[in-house]
Parts: C-alpha cells; sequence; structure tokens
C-alpha cells in the first residue's frame, strides 16, 4: 500500500508565472497527515510501528512515529497541513521541509527557500530528499526563533527561489507547534524553549 493511501492525502499544486511572485494560500481546509514527514521505511513496517496524531487545529497538524506500539518515540512532527511549511525532529538532525506532489524533483537538485513571518526573513538552503519533498537542517536555536515568530503571527510566506510565493495561514498552529517543542524535549532530540500556549506550571 502507497504512502498516499495510507494516509489518503490531499495535495494542491505549486503556481508560478514567469517573472512573477505570486501569492496564493493553500490552507483554506484541513488535509490529513502530512506525508513528506514520515520515516522513510515506514510503507515497509511491521505493524507495531504507527504514526499518532498529538494535535490538529486549524490546518496545522503535530505527530509522532512509534517503532514499537508506543513504547518509544523516535520522531516528532508538525506542519501546515498543506505540506508548505513542516518540521521534523529525531536523535540525528532537526529539519524545516516542504512537499508538493506535483513536483518532480531531480535526484539532489538544490534551491532556496526564504521563510518570513512578522520580521523574522530567513532563507534555507534547500535539497531534494525525494522527488516531491524538499529538507534542510536547521539548528536547534535558530528553529527556535521561527517557531516564536510564528507564534506571534498570523501568516507565514515562503518563498521558493525567485519565482513563487506561498502564504501559510498560521491559524492554529500555536498549540501544534507547542506539542512539538514538547515532543522534541521530552524525546531529548532538542531544547527549542517554552512555547506560547505551554505551562510550566499547573498552577
Amino acid at each position: 500500500m502507497s504512502r498516499k493511501q495510507i494516509f489518503l492525502l490531499g495535495c494542491m499544486a505549486l503556481t508560478s508565472l514567469p517573472g512573477i511572485a505570486q501569492a496564493q494560500s493553500y490552507d483554506d481546509r484541513p488535509r490529513a497527515v502530512p506525508v513528506a514527514m514520515q520515516p522513510e521505511d515506514e510503507n515497509n513496517s511491521p505493524s507495531p510501528s504507527q504514526m499518532l496524531v498529538d494535535e490538529r487545529a486549524g490546518g496545522w497538524v503535530a505527530i509522532h512515529h512509534t517503532p514499537d506500539a508506543g513504547a518509544h518515540t523516535d520522531l516528532c512532527i508538525a506542519g501546515s497541513e498543506s505540506e508548505i511549511l513542516m518540521f521534523r525532529a529525531d536523535a540525528e538532525s532537526l529539519q524545516v521541509r516542504s512537499a508538493d506532489d506535483h513536483w518532480t524533483l531531480a535526484n539532489g537538485e538544490k534551491g532556496n527557500m526564504t521563510v518570513t513571518v512578522g520580521t523574522y526573513t530567513r532563507v534555507f538552503h534547500m535539497q531534494a530528499n525525494d522527488a516531491t519533498t524538499l529538507a534542510a537542517d536547521i539548528h536547534a536555536d535558530d528553529l527556535t526563533h521561527l517557531l516564536d515568530a510564528m507564534a506571534k503571527s498570523h501568516v507565514a510566506l515562503v518563498k521558493f527561489g525567485d519565482r513563487t510565493t506561498l502564504s501559510v495561514n498560521l491559524a492554529g498552529s500555536v498549540p501544534v507547534l507547542d506539542r512539538f517543542r514538547g515532543c522534541t524535549e521530552t524525546q531529548h532530540f532538542a531544547d527549542l524553549g517554552q512555547g506560547a500556549g505551554q505551562k510550566a506550571s499547573p498552577f
């Protein structure tokens, strides 16, 4: 069974016009769990391997992967269900990702992806992870600054090279990204700081 069938992913194409940066929004409707964040071998994994949803709000979702029916977590992921902007954490690295099933990326293809949220702007040097997914490693401090900026804004702009700019609605992202922060800290993958919706005390 393909990963598309597993997660029933609805995909949208990136649209671009030569010489014109087109701003579009693909977060108007909730979608399935982002396929581009799942482990590489998920299709061939035994039944104890599961992707479990931790939080879903607006057009955003946080999930984690367990290889042994919940005894351990080896992957924390979160992102827009449109797959335009996603985050992935495991014991080896932190990543920013973007995906579109209509892309046909060459093996190892590279390009710049600029993320702008309020006064925050960062250029990520992306590389094709497969034919439909771009990824870039990011340091914990840098990711913390990006998540903090997202918690204070309503929209993120994601620009690919100089051709296409997409807008990502951040409504619902705060509790989702807080879950992601909590997952990465609990699993000792990284310390991404205190989220806007997290509480250090129940009182």
